[in-house]
């Protein structure tokens, strides 16, 4: 094992923005972590000591009990300003052992002088043509020094395309080239089939002379069976924050077949939240969406901490306790506004399976802030939306009326035939509340599509879409929620959009050093393959796979128990910051089941190489199967010396060359 290490590091290695507003880039880049490690403590989401909030620029604009708190464009006159200087009575922070550095200091005096130089370049963009005195055509031409306002009948990837590139011409950016045929068909197959393509898929396309093959091929995975079988396993671990314990359970009880055949379908997704949020099988295909909320098993703060994100782009843990410490627009009362809409529910075996009963009455529960006030949890939720609901006299006993009710609890001990509706339903109102005036459901979608294709979101975190993660292309964002919206949420459509532009069709390789920011989309950025995807991978790329139709599932040659190991050794899904770690190397060095996918037989891919004679065609079948390319000429010799060396040992010789390949980060990553 050994020399296949050695001949690993030699043979296969890694595949290898600011702001426009300079002082919205100051803000990002120095001051708002400046004041997070210095000040939030006592003038952030827990405290404000002498009424100032400074987690955002436009409280830190409305001041404090002592008045504004900045002087725009003056340092000299600004208040937070003076008192970081050092002797300054008050001194801010108050030790003055922790004293700000200078250069720190320096910081926060160019970036209060840069506000004001703030222009209108960024006043937000008008998204409906004017009646009159349009600055846009329906082709998106713009006069001279008007700013483009994109008609809604530009195609999307056109907008997207635009946006993205003005970006790159305010910051000085040069991008990379668009990436060639074998790239694109390897990206695209992994994004939208989960698996790698296969060697005659790869040719057929690269050898392909029509001229619209790309748009050809985008059409062709998105209305094959792959597609909602990937965009199933995909949501699974998104909605249900983890792949879990109990993937048999997901399974026989329609979870999985509710997924796949709503993507199938290319379902709204503003229905697919309602049908989850609402939990009603009114319908046969809603019927596994019930386990979205039965699996918290009746944990109704998991519920409401679930949801958040999928509603509203929203992380709301942090605002349990107290009002978010950093992101001031998200407030307690919407934490307990969300368990609120769910502590009425609870799950009950009906006589058609799983559902979730709701009752008429209680749930009027308490919350208490740190200064120990106690409050109502009333339904409140993050987007503003205030629930009015008739609440019982203190000490009042509510009696529980059939007449609440349009589907009625059953008497004592039996069985019902469905889950208690009350006709005032909490989660009923929350579910209209979600769908209805809510731009966080399209704007959450948009991002996290866009991080699932182009390797993180417009705002990043994914699922932290609130003040103190401001977007990178926010006009763009908010073009592309609407668009969403307006076409009726259509799923495959927005993606479509999206793998069409010329942004997620870049070459990997920027060409600059350093790079661009991550966040300017100016190179293609690599992703990490999830585990179902790198599992079916490697069944294409050892030829253990058998043909169903238009999909790829294991074969003869593969132990069941690899899929589970995969998803052991592989369980991140839209990482913050990815790291391969040491299980995962470990887990192809030594997994048995693995190994297995190495041997020959009829149809494997080391039975292929066995076939042929010269070690050069070997090492040429090797890499275009693995990698969906040829080796370059150092590549080609090295492996051509290795499995020379091992010329006694042919079959021992090129199962160490596929292990390497398929070890290593250009085959474990999209590029």
């Amino acid at each position: 094992m050994l020399i296949s290490r050695i001949f690993f590091q030699v043979l296969v290695g890694a595949v290898t923005g600011s702001a426009a507003d300079p002082a919205d880039a100051l803000w990002n880049g120095h001051i708002q972590p400046l004041f997070k490690e210095n000040c939030i403590k006592c003038h952030g989401g827990v405290k404000h000591k002498g009424g100032l909030d400074l987690r955002t620029i436009d409280s830190i604009r409305s001041g404090g009990e002592n008045g504004p708190a900045i002087v725009e464009g003056t340092p000299n006159q600004s208040l937070l300003f003076r008192v970081l200087q050092p002797g300054a009575d008050p001194h801010m922070p108050p030790d003055e052992e922790k004293q700000l550095g200078s250069e720190q200091i320096k910081w926060v005096e160019t970036w209060i002088r840069s506000l004001g130089a703030t222009t209108d370049a960024a006043k937000s963009v008008a998204w409906e043509e004017p009646e009159t005195g349009a600055t846009a055509s329906k082709t998106g031409d713009r006069k001279e020094n008007s700013p483009w306002i994109p008609h809604w009948t530009v195609p999307a990837e056109k907008v997207i395309n635009r946006f993205v590139r003005q970006g790159w011409t305010e910051d000085g950016i040069r991008p990379s080239r668009r990436c060639d045929d074998a790239t694109f068909v390897r990206r695209i197959y992994l994004d939208l089939a989960g698996r790698i393509p296969t060697v005659e898929e790869k040719r057929q396309f690269v050898e392909s002379i029509n001229a619209k093959k790309r748009e050809a091929l985008i059409d062709s995975l998105l209305n094959g069976n792959e597609y909602p079988r990937h965009m199933r396993e995909l949501f699974d671990v998104v909605l249900m924050e983890g792949r879990g314990n109990r993937p048999a359970e997901r399974e026989s009880n329609g979870w999985y077949d509710y997924l796949e055949a709503s993507f199938h379908d290319n379902r709204p997704w503003n229905e697919m939240v309602r049908s989850m949020i609402l939990a009603r099988p009114g319908q046969r295909d809603n019927k596994g969406a019930v386990w979205f909320l039965y699996e918290r098993r009746d944990n109704h703060q998991a519920m409401a901490e679930a949801v958040a994100p999928v509603a509203y782009g929203v992380q709301v843990r942090c605002a349990q306790c107290h009002n978010h410490p950093l992101a001031p627009e998200i407030k307690q009362k919407h934490y307990w506004g969300l368990v609120a809409a769910f502590n009425r529910s609870k799950n009950v075996q009906t006589s058609a399976g799983p559902g979730i009963a709701e009752s008429a009455i209680g749930g009027f529960v308490k919350f208490t802030n740190l200064e120990k006030e106690s409050q109502p949890a009333i339904l409140a939720f993050p987007n503003g939306t205030v629930i009015p609901e008739k609440r019982p006299e203190a000490d009042a006993k509510e009696e529980d009326d059939p007449a609440a009710y349009v589907v009625a609890p059953p008497a004592e001990k039996e069985k019902p035939e469905s889950p208690a509706q009350p006709r005032f339903s909490r989660r009923e109102k929350l579910a209209k509340a979600v769908i209805e005036n809510n731009e966080g459901l399209s704007r959450a979608f948009v991002n996290r599509v866009w991080a699932m294709l182009l390797g993180r979101g417009f705002v990043h975190p994914v699922d932290e879409m609130d003040s103190t993660h401001p977007a990178s292309h926010p006009e763009l964002l908010e073009w592309l929620a609407k668009d969403f919206e307006r076409s009726g949420y259509d799923i495959r459509r927005l993606i479509r959009s999206v793998v069409m532009s010329r942004p997620y069709q870049l070459d990997s390789r920027p060409r600059s050093n350093p790079p661009p920011a991550p966040s300017r989309f100016a190179f293609g950025l690599e992703k990490p393959l999830s585990a179902e995807v790198l599992y079916r991978s490697v069944l294409v790329a050892t030829g253990n796979c058998a043909p169903n139709g238009d999909t790829v599932e294991a074969g003869v040659g593969a132990p069941e128990e690899l899929g589970d190991a995969f998803e052991t050794a592989f369980p991140d899904l839209f990482p913050i910051e990815y790291n391969a770690n040491l299980a995962q190397a470990l887990f192809f060095s030594n997994n048995t089941h693995l190994d297995a996918l190495l041997e020959t037989h009829e149809g494997s891919t080391l039975s292929r190489l066995l076939k042929q004679v010269e070690p050069r065609a070997r090492v040429k079948t090797a890499f275009e199967t693995v990698f969906g390319r040829l080796p370059d000429p150092a590549e080609e010799e090295a492996a051509i010396a290795f499995l020379t060396d091992r010329g006694d040992q042919p079959e021992s010789g090129l199962r160490h060359l596929m292990w390497a390949l398929l070890s290593s980060a250009e085959f474990q990553l999209n590029h």
